[in-house]
């Protein structure tokens, strides 16, 4: 860079003799003085650190090439910092209550700002805290363990996790990259029911172990069934057949010695009820369904030896008719609007049986009769009551009269 300036400088003002006149002298040194100051700068512009500090904290930059005695000039975002933050004489920014907003690059430079001296990129966060870690097992062969920060820190994060089991030595729980927030056990032990494991996050500010206890046959859950279809039983008016396939996570090589049993709930569109039924196998016949009626069904999955494990997610929900005789089938009119027997409002409740609202309004109609019945018969015994208490006292009236004419009239004989 030196050779090219003089060079330039040499060919335009072609002097053979600069060397000898001393005013050349002078120019050859100020050329030279002005490349040695372009090459220290773009020299400094490669030098560039990066900071981490507290978000509310007290953060102090230092300008390392600094002469000693001698103040430097910031920026930041190619902006000069505000003069409430304080300099030093030493070549020191110090940034107080820091915010998000204090974040960015930051470059020191001569007091005339010709020179840059350093720049650094300053990252402001949080330590780590308490990760919360959820682990579940969609079959015996495999635990995944998820998590996410409770606090979130802004600083780039990298994540360390490992299991154990019985105070055994720890072994890492497998990660696709260390930034990911997820981990996976292949093959826990089972006659093992507690398993240990521990992520542990790390920032440049500091790291943080979360432990969670894992239990393998409470913390079962299989995935959802899958593909569930229904369909029409022919000449069977209130028959559905239903199929579906176990949830891919779940080996079907495994299916005789880890076997899943499932639950299928139905219901005619606009009930309130579920009916259910349970099995083992991939197939029911709904044997009971309400004819001419659009149906809603669902099916959810568990291990069938271990009762205290979880229940899947339910599988989506489909819906279904039973076949309709077509011969039978009304033709449609402007005054038959077809209208559900139940309500659409009313909400899922789950239980044994679909329950009938006729037999609801039936009851209630037999209870307001019976309760009429029972007022008239209070009536009537209250009315009986009445009039034998008259009576009783008429009677006694004509007693009292009976006895005082006697006694007269034994007192006239005497």
């Amino acid at each position: 860079m030196k050779g090219a300036c003089l060079r330039d400088h040499a060919e335009t003002y072609k002097m053979p003799s600069l060397v000898s006149c001393p005013r050349g002298l002078i120019l050859i040194r100020i050329l030279i003085f002005s490349c040695v100051h372009i090459n220290s700068e773009i020299l400094s512009n490669e030098v560039s650190d990066v900071q981490f500090g507290f978000l509310g904290s007290t953060v102090t930059l230092t300008c390392r090439d600094s002469h000693p005695g001698f103040a430097v000039l910031w920026t930041h975002n190619g902006s000069l910092v505000r003069t409430r933050q304080t300099h030093s004489s030493d070549g020191t920014l110090t940034l107080t209550n820091t915010t998000r907003s204090m974040e960015g690059n930051y470059s020191c430079h001569e007091p005339r700002g010709r020179v840059l001296l350093q720049s650094i990129t300053l990252r402001l966060g949080y330590a780590p805290e308490y990760l919360s870690v959820s682990c579940k097992l969609p079959s015996h062969f495999k635990i995944l363990c998820t998590w996410t920060q409770r606090v979130r820190t802004h600083l780039p994060t990298k994540y360390i996790s490992s299991y154990s089991v019985d105070n055994s030595r720890p072994e890492p729980c497998e990660q696709e990259s260390m930034e990911v927030n997820e981990c996976a056990i292949s093959n826990p032990t089972f006659w093992a029911s507690k398993h240990l494991v521990n992520i542990t996050e790390v920032n440049p500010l500091g790291s943080k172990s979360t432990i969670a206890y894992v239990d393998v046959n409470k913390n079962l859950k299989p995935d959802a069934p899958e593909e569930l279809i229904c369909e029409q039983v022919n000449d069977e008016p209130t028959r559905l057949l239903v199929r579906w396939k176990p949830p891919t996570s779940w080996p079907s090589d495994t299916s005789v010695a880890f076997p899943l049993k499932f639950e299928l709930q139905y219901k005619p569109v606009g009930s309130k009820f579920w009916s259910k039924m349970e099995t083992e196998e991939t197939s029911m016949v709904i044997m009971d369904a309400l004819m001419g009626h659009l149906h809603h069904i669902r099916v959810r999955a568990q291990d069938a030896f271990i009762n205290h494990s979880q229940w899947s997610e339910w599988s989506q929900v489909v819906q279904a008719q039973p076949w309709s005789d077509p011969s039978m089938i009304p033709e449609a009119t402007t005054d038959n609007v077809f209208e559900p027997i139940f309500p659409s409002t009313f909400p899922v409740k789950a239980t044994e049986k679909s329950a009938d609202p006729s037999f609801e309004e039936n009851g209630s109609q037999v209870l307001i009769i019976l309760g009429l019945l029972a007022a008239v018969m209070v009536v009537v015994v209250f009315t009986i009551t009445v009039l034998l208490c008259v009576r009783n006292r008429r009677r006694g009236n004509v007693t009292k009269q009976e006895l005082t004419s006697m006694v007269k009239m034994k007192s006239l004989l005497i």
